[in-house]
């Protein structure tokens, strides 16, 4: 675990702090890279789901829009990581689109590819803080159950980063502390699920 937030911190204190803003007037042009990106945001949450179900011998699949585990007893340690993978995958999505806005010059397209899979985490966690908070099948509800933290409270713990990200995406003059506390909440997350 020391390692892990020791790496975060190099990372962080390596990277540049923030691009220029990203405006929805963006979206007049290539709106069909925008629709891409969310799409990709929303495939590489739920492929999260997959991967850490089947790395943890879980099976898995799909009730609608929802992944569930039939007839699985699942120890607490597998409930959250399959649960929370997820978020794990949309933090890590999200990330890595920041962090090539802020590293290298985009086009219109490129860009708005970029602001869609910012834009899927930021709608995926804004859907689990409002109505999927509480849902039976839901992550957070998952998470809930296996750590016996408070749903509204796993919901804040989500929501900070997002909070960030939404700020570095489209904000003006964003502090470099910004990047650096958003990349370490993520990372204190994922060393926390994995450590549990």
């Amino acid at each position: 675990m020391k390692c892990s937030l020791f790496l975060i911190v190099i990372y962080c204190a390596s990277s540049s702090a923030s691009s220029s803003e990203w405006k929805f007037s963006q979206l007049n042009t290539h709106q069909g890279a925008f629709c891409l990106g969310l799409l990709t945001g929303f495939a590489g949450h739920e492929l999260g789901h997959f991967a850490v179900a089947g790395a943890e011998g879980t099976k898995a699949e799909y009730d609608g829009v929802t992944i569930v585990y039939p007839n699985e007893s699942l120890s607490d340690k597998d409930r959250l990581r399959v649960a929370s993978a997820g978020f794990q995958a949309q933090w890590l999505i999200s990330e890595t689109a920041l962090r090539y806005r802020s590293d290298h010059s985009l086009t219109d397209e490129g860009d708005n590819f970029n602001a869609g899979l910012v834009w899927a985490h930021l709608g995926i966690t804004a859907a689990y803080l409002t109505v999927l908070r509480n849902h039976k099948d839901g992550d957070i509800e998952g998470m809930s159950l296996a750590t016996g933290i408070s749903n509204d409270h796993l919901a804040l713990m989500v929501a900070i980063p997002a909070a960030l990200d939404a700020w570095r995406l489209m904000g003006t003059g964003v502090p470099g502390w910004v990047p650096i506390v958003s990349v370490g909440s993520k990372g204190l997350g994922i060393g926390a699920i994995w450590s549990f």
